[in-house]
């Protein structure tokens, strides 16, 4: 799924990150060269700067810093994070093979306030709250961290901040966060098809930072959703050639017609345990 601001052009010269520059095919590869920077300066001007505080999500000895803290340590090297605008960043990260699915170690977190939401069931999505990496589970679909401010004698500045992680789609691989016993942060990243392979992830995951959480998720989406809706040239992924977009926001979804007339939920009734006669008894009481 992926976004806008400031009037710094990111691509006016080879990004590097403490010391890290961005891999010679993100910023080559005939697929992705002129289309990607299309894409990028495309919505910064669709982009009205709202409730975000100016920061920029960078690497800095070896952690993830926002907002001047400290939200991943012990970050690996081969982690690369793109600044977006003054909030928001991708990070992605590159290996030495080509493979179908990669699980990539991003660095850890610990004594922070955290919810996942992640996928319980291939058709549902449930959250679950913790404190430290162990607490993720596999398949988190999104993660959002509280950042309290350290302690000062301004006890009216003590309201804390918040930090979205989103795995979105890149190209033609889609991502999902989760964590290990060493409070290690993952990125999973998986074509679904052996013959489909990759040796990086650069835009695997979007991360935002804000003031009001729901705010933070509601903005993060629209810019996800605009971005994918732009990227539908991107490589060979026809689907969002077809599509333009992978879900619809909210805020422009309309309610089916079927919700004008009486129904009846067979899954509210039976659960897991759904069969042919309870359906058929049910069906003869609304008779």
């Amino acid at each position: 799924m992926m976004i806008q601001s400031t009037t710094m052009n990111m691509f006016s010269t080879p990004a590097t990150l403490n010391s890290r520059t961005l891999s010679s095919s993100f910023l080559h590869t005939p697929t992705s060269t002129n289309k990607r920077q299309k894409l990028f300066l495309n919505v910064k001007k669709r982009w009205k700067h709202s409730m975000f505080i100016s920061t920029r999500p960078i690497l800095k000895d070896g952690n993830l810093c926002i907002n001047g803290k400290d939200v991943l340590t012990g970050v690996p090297d081969n982690v690369i994070v793109t600044p977006y605008n003054n909030t928001s960043a991708f990070v992605g990260a590159t290996s030495s093979e080509n493979r179908a699915r990669h699980v990539f170690k991003l660095g850890i977190i610990q004594d922070v306030r955290l919810l996942c939401i992640f996928r319980f069931k291939i058709w549902w999505m449930i959250p679950r709250m913790g404190n430290s990496g162990s607490d993720i589970p596999v398949e988190t679909q999104m993660l959002l961290l509280e950042a309290r401010k350290e302690p000062s004698s301004d006890a009216s500045d003590d309201s804390p901040s918040y930090i979205l992680f989103l795995p979105v789609l890149d190209g033609e691989f889609r991502s999902s966060l989760q964590g290990n016993s060493l409070d290690e942060l993952e990125l999973c990243v998986e074509s679904g098809d052996p013959s489909t392979v990759t040796s990086e992830s650069l835009q695997a995951v979007f991360v935002n930072f804000g003031d009001h959480p729901f705010d933070l998720v509601k903005e993060s989406m629209k810019w996800v959703h605009n971005l994918l809706a732009l990227s539908c040239n991107w490589g060979e992924c026809r689907i969002l050639e077809k599509y333009c977009g992978t879900f619809a926001h909210r805020e422009t979804k309309q309610m089916p017609g079927m919700l004008d007339w009486f129904g009846w939920c067979t899954w509210d009734a039976f659960y897991t345990e759904v069969n042919p006669k309870g359906i058929k008894d049910g069906l003869k009481r609304l008779v």
